[in-house]
């Protein structure tokens, strides 16, 4: 069972996929290492792109 976060609302979103699938990438070439909980850094920039991008669509 998936643990809660802050984010949840957002996690079945498109907007989520793009954006986990760029981060795994990211970490699997290694160019970036998590220290924080993948789950809170995909919510933070879901929710600041979606604040900052009203037009934006799901």
């Amino acid at each position: 069972m998936k643990s809660k976060h802050a984010y949840t609302e957002l996690e079945n979103t498109q907007l989520w996929k793009v954006i986990e699938d760029s981060l795994n990438d990211l970490i699997e070439n290694q160019d970036i290492a998590l220290t924080t909980r993948k789950e809170n850094v995909i919510g933070y920039i879901c929710k600041n792109l979606k604040s900052n991008f009203k037009s934006f669509k799901e």
